[in-house]
């Protein structure tokens, strides 16, 4: 009985908690809506419980809603001040963002920080956007920045219910481009905006006449199923749409909304127009210089917009890279302007337990970082055979499951066991393959996968002598216990590993459970996760384009994932391996080709460092342009050149109060010979002034030494750089670009032209032998040490990755002032032990105390003049363009 009434007053309290929390005038004052809603809640429970138990149930709710917390909040970019129209805590009545709130609360059990997060962010938006109350004709469009797969459905989904609350009358959702996730959004909000026949919110509070939403489309008809003449009022009633963007479906749309608007008479009908996942398909990608009219998807959304006197638009996406870079100015009478977030742009916190790039990736490339690798490269084998598959009718070429692809199998099998035996074995567990965008290859790949994994688990069940089963032994010994220990000692988790025998006998039972489904527009299989919300769905989904945007694979662990021909915008969305994982991180693995598993992490630490920049901007008042100017003259987005950037390119990288380091070599000695001259060439230039210094390490957990020569002119820095070979295949190392910033620093303002030239010194280390090194006059006892956990089987055997050189703020080892970065400019020279695993692939170098890898970075202080306007754009500068400041 008792537990019924905690259950009961857990309950009641955080909904009378939310309730108080939205009519505070500052929501920031836990410590008073605490007791406020402890007060109200005693009125109702103090006859039926004692009051120590009160008390007892009372402190166990103290520390996620009493006191204060930190909570992330959002950063956003406007180009004007709110209108002030959007007062929360006069919107006391709220009926649809309040039922959503309780749904997420009671039905989800979502964390209140989390739904914190969803109110502040959506409260945000709204003050960006037009009064829909208003007689004034008004036009927003701005940009919601999350993270793949981290929940931007349940965002705006609770900007969806406010903007019912507040009197917008019609909300449009274009979501992806394939059915299956156009249904599954139609679902979602059917479940957690409309409750229909009192599912989901409807469970928490029935509809009225007053809070009816008409969908005209449902999860399987959608609007070219609707009917052309049909009678419907649409200024009179809330009204939803959930459309895929497809040209037909948009044509469609734009009829249907024409004729509804003509029967209402009345085009003051305020709209809100949600793009999910906005840089697919939306973006126009015609070529101004030439005259080309507005790409076919772009243009219709824009020409749904014209339809509106009232109307917002809010694009939400994880790679805001094109969204950022289509001009401002690009406007057609036909189609209006287009859908550049000119007002706003609003960046959604990272989620507390969420697992994206800085998880998967060292993006903040720290060289202390010795969290093990969950990469696995597919081999020469595997790649040989999807590389052969140019076009559908080769399907026949899959006649096996290639090597790697067999691993990956064995791997799920073992993750779905121990994630049971962690206690977690009705939960989902599924497998991602994707190989190739064409649909008979997907199906004979399936059908081969469904073999082996037949065979594969009778050897499990019956023949614990077989090949299969050693080979899975081996892998989950030298795999999964050996990176389970390592991640634990790196990161201080404390995920359970199990002997062989445990694991063995709970695979026999599980093995049964898993299913092998197509998924794909051909295939009737359906990753239907809702259906088995009790006992869990384990599945292995063989697909392509269909599994890699929206789409959510619940409980992914394995992924294997090649495609041939990429382009790096398309890297980030591909990632369905993001997500809430923090239960089992350990176990997860992506097997890819090493050239895909470098360019996602390049674009992973450019994310990185282009969302810190953002956070930079929130207190500057800047706009989205603004930004984007920033986005492209930052380093990282070299590389970011092939995305849908036709008419935006930047002539320099802005350097300043950033850090530039090598992280890839090449193997071959005539590279390793040259940079080896021209750094003891440097030395000796510079040995007369070189000074050693010994600095306690961030750390705490000893000293480097570091040689110092102060004031080396820029024309030896100079001559240095232009020497120095960087890794050829990759633009992570480019020199010349660092040569243009510090000539344009140099020429226009009298930057940059007294360096420091620092040569890092290594220290003893107990795991890997030690390499000295001469340089002429100066000879070190240690050279440094990199990539010393680096795992033999996974590094590429192309190049060389060290992933990072320098230490967490060696850059600022003879600083005063963290805060402010670097005061004058350094180049630092890494001496690299060629002994560590890392070069293991270099073995044919002859090394030596004469030659050694050189690794270097480049720390470039804050410069006090506004570089960004050296940024142009091709016939048009950015300020002409944007009006930047």
């Amino acid at each position: 009985m008792q537990n019924e009434l905690k259950e009961k007053y857990f309950d009641m309290f955080k909904v009378q908690y939310n309730t108080f929390k939205s009519i505070s005038l500052n929501d920031t004052q836990r410590e008073k809506i605490f007791n406020d809603t402890c007060d109200f809640m005693d009125l109702f429970f103090q006859e039926a419980v004692e009051k120590r138990v009160l008390e007892n149930w009372k402190l166990e709710l103290q520390t996620e809603y009493g006191g204060i917390i930190y909570r992330p909040t959002p950063v956003v970019l406007r180009v004007n001040e709110p209108q002030g129209w959007y007062d929360k805590t006069k919107l006391v009545g709220r009926f649809f963002w309040r039922r959503y709130q309780q749904y997420l609360v009671q039905k989800k059990k979502w964390e209140q920080s989390v739904i914190d997060v969803i109110d502040d962010t959506t409260d945000e938006i709204l003050r960006s956007i037009g009064d829909p109350k208003s007689s004034e004709i008004f036009d927003f469009r701005g940009l919601v920045l999350g993270y793949v797969q981290s929940g931007k459905t349940a965002n705006f989904t609770g900007l969806i219910n406010k903007a019912y609350d507040v009197g917008y009358k019609i909300v449009i959702v274009l979501s992806g481009i394939h059915n299956d996730l156009r249904a599954q959004t139609q679902l979602r909000l059917e479940e957690e905006v409309i409750g229909k026949l009192n599912k989901g919110v409807g469970t928490i509070i029935s509809n009225d006449d007053d809070h009816f939403i008409h969908a005209l489309t449902s999860a399987e008809v959608d609007v070219t199923g609707i009917q052309t003449n049909i009678s419907y009022n649409i200024s009179g009633n809330k009204t939803l749409l959930v459309v895929k963007k497809n040209k037909d479906v948009l044509d469609r749309l734009i009829e249907l909304l024409k004729s509804l608007i003509d029967q209402a008479g009345d085009i003051h009908i305020p709209a809100l127009i949600i793009d999910d996942e906005a840089d697919q398909a939306s973006i126009d990608t015609s070529d101004k210089a030439k005259g080309e009219d507005p790409k076919t998807i772009n243009r219709l959304i824009r020409e749904t917009l014209m339809l509106f006197n009232q109307k917002a638009y809010v694009g939400y996406t994880a790679t805001p890279f094109a969204n950022l870079l289509i001009g401002i100015d690009n406007e057609t009478v036909n189609e209006g302007q287009d859908l550049y977030p000119k007002d706003f742009l609003v960046g959604l916190p990272k989620p507390e337990n969420y697992c994206g790039p800085d998880e998967f990736f060292n993006t903040t490339e720290d060289a202390n970082d010795n969290r093990p690798s969950l990469i696995i490269d597919i081999g020469e084998e595997d790649e040989k055979l999807f590389n052969s598959i140019k076009k559908k009718d080769e399907h026949y070429k899959v006649d096996s499951v290639p090597p790697k692809l067999k691993e990956a199998l064995y791997a799920f099998l073992i993750t779905v066991s121990i994630r049971a035996l962690r206690g977690q074995e009705n939960e989902h567990n599924s497998m991602l393959i994707h190989t190739s965008r064409f649909t008979l290859v997907q199906s004979s790949l399936k059908d081969v996968i469904k073999e082996e994994f037949n065979n594969i688990v009778n050897n499990v069940r019956f023949n614990p002598s077989s090949c299969y089963v050693k080979q899975i032994k081996m892998i989950y010994l030298t795999e999964f216990v050996k990176k389970t220990n390592k991640w634990n000692e790196a990161t201080g988790t404390n995920y359970d590993s199990f002997n062989w025998d445990m694991v063995y006998a709970k695979m026999k039972e599980v093995c049964l459970k898993i299913d092998v489904m197509e998924i794909n527009g051909e295939s009737q299989d359906a990753l239907e996760y809702h259906r088995y919300k009790e006992e869990g769905l384990n599945v292995i989904a063989v697909g392509g384009d269909k599994l890699s945007r929206g789409l959510t694979l619940e409980g992914l662990t394995i992924s294997y994932y090649y495609r041939n021909t990429l382009m790096y915008d398309t890297l980030m969305q591909m990632g369905r391996w993001f997500g809430y994982r923090k239960l089992y991180l350990d176990l997860c693995r992506i097997y890819t080709s090493s050239e895909i598993a470098s360019n996602f992490e390049h674009l992973a630490v450019a994310m990185h460092q282009l969302r810190k920049e953002f956070e930079y901007l929130k207190g500057e008042k800047l706009s989205p342009s603004d930004y984007a100017v920033r986005m492209m003259a930052h380093p990282k987005m070299i590389l970011t050149s092939n995305l849908k950037m036709r008419n935006a390119q930047a002539t320099y990288q802005n350097y300043s109060n950033k850090l530039h380091q090598t992280r890839l070599f090449t193997k071959e000695k005539e590279a390793f010979l040259n940079n080896m001259k021209v750094t003891t060439e440097l030395i000796n230039k510079v040995y007369p002034n070189v000074l050693a210094q010994e600095k306690k390490d961030s750390n705490g957990k000893g000293k480097t030494k570091y040689h110092v020569a102060e004031g080396v002119p820029v024309e030896d820095i100079i001559s240095f750089l232009l020497g120095y070979q960087a890794y050829e295949g990759s633009t992570k190392s480019s020199t010349q670009s660092i040569i243009e910033y510090i000539r344009l620093l140099n020429k226009d303002y009298d930057e940059l032209l007294d360096w420091k030239v620092v040569i890092v010194e290594g220290v003893p280390n107990p795991i890997v032998k030690n390499q000295k090194v001469n340089f002429g006059p100066l000879s070190l006892n240690y050279t440094v040490t990199r990539g010393q956990s680096a795992d033999i089987d996974s590094i590429p055997k192309d190049r060389i990755d060290v992933k990072a050189i320098v230490a967490a703020g060696q850059e600022r080892f003879d600083e005063e002032s963290k805060r402010n970065g670097v005061s004058v400019p350094k180049l630092f020279i890494y001496p690299l032990n060629p002994n560590a695993p890392v070069f293991y692939y270099a073995k044919d170098v002859d090394f030596s105390e004469n030659l050694v890898p050189i690794g270097i970075a480049v720390a470039f202080p804050k410069t006090t003049k506004n570089v960004d306007n050296k940024v142009f754009l091709k016939n048009k500068t950015i300020q002409e363009k944007w009006g930047s400041k």
